[in-house]
């Protein structure tokens, strides 16, 4: 079993520890971290995986990689450990912090996790269990899936709030804006979440 460390309303350590699993709710007024890693090759494409159809949540969907955080772990391990276990890729020593998301009981940190080669020579080793399958997407295709209702509201939110901030640190030029439905880097994505967040 997992656990977490309890953390305030001002992500100070509660000195407690919480089994993870929705028949131990957490006590109210509690939060746990978690970590979300956004993965970007070369030349601009992002990492997206496909959670398994035994996944109690969101079965099938495709995602962006991310976790929580266990007991005696400060994010980055946390970052470092998700990615390698789902991908089998490393957290690179310049992955930045690009935000923390305050959602229900979690604190979110979104890494951006920048590789210098393309991805084709990188080995993606998908964890029995979790992931069956993975794609490398433009940020325009990206945009498309999270339209259409190919990730989950939750992933889509996250990935909402620091879209135009990637969008800058790849690069505008790696976004495809030559297509028909003439959406622009600049326009929202994704449909308004009015559902409880729930880490996936």
């Amino acid at each position: 079993m997992e656990y977490w460390d309890l953390l305030d309303k001002s992500r100070r350590p509660l000195g407690v520890t919480h089994p993870r699993g929705r028949q131990c709710p957490m006590p109210r007024g509690s939060y746990h971290a978690v970590v979300m890693i956004i993965t970007v090759d070369g030349e601009g494409r992002v990492l997206i995986t496909r959670r398994a159809p035994t996944k109690r949540m969101y079965p099938d969907s495709w995602e962006i990689t991310c976790g929580s955080v266990l007991a005696g772990e400060d994010s980055r391990t946390a970052a470092a450990r998700e990615l390698c276990e789902e991908t089998g890729i490393s957290l690179s020593e310049n992955a930045v912090l690009l935000d923390t998301l305050v959602i229900p009981q979690a604190f979110m940190d979104i890494y951006f996790n920048r590789l210098s080669v393309s991805a084709e020579d990188v080995t993606v080793t998908l964890q029995e269990g979790e992931t069956v399958d993975y794609r490398w997407v433009s940020l325009y295709e990206l945009d498309r899936m999270i339209n259409c209702g190919e990730l989950p509201p939750p992933v889509a939110m996250r990935y909402g709030c620091v879209r135009r901030v990637l969008i800058d640190m790849i690069g505008r030029e790696t976004w495809e804006s030559g297509e028909p439905d003439g959406v622009s880097p600049d326009a929202p994505v994704g449909r308004p979440n009015s559902e409880k967040e729930e880490t996936v």
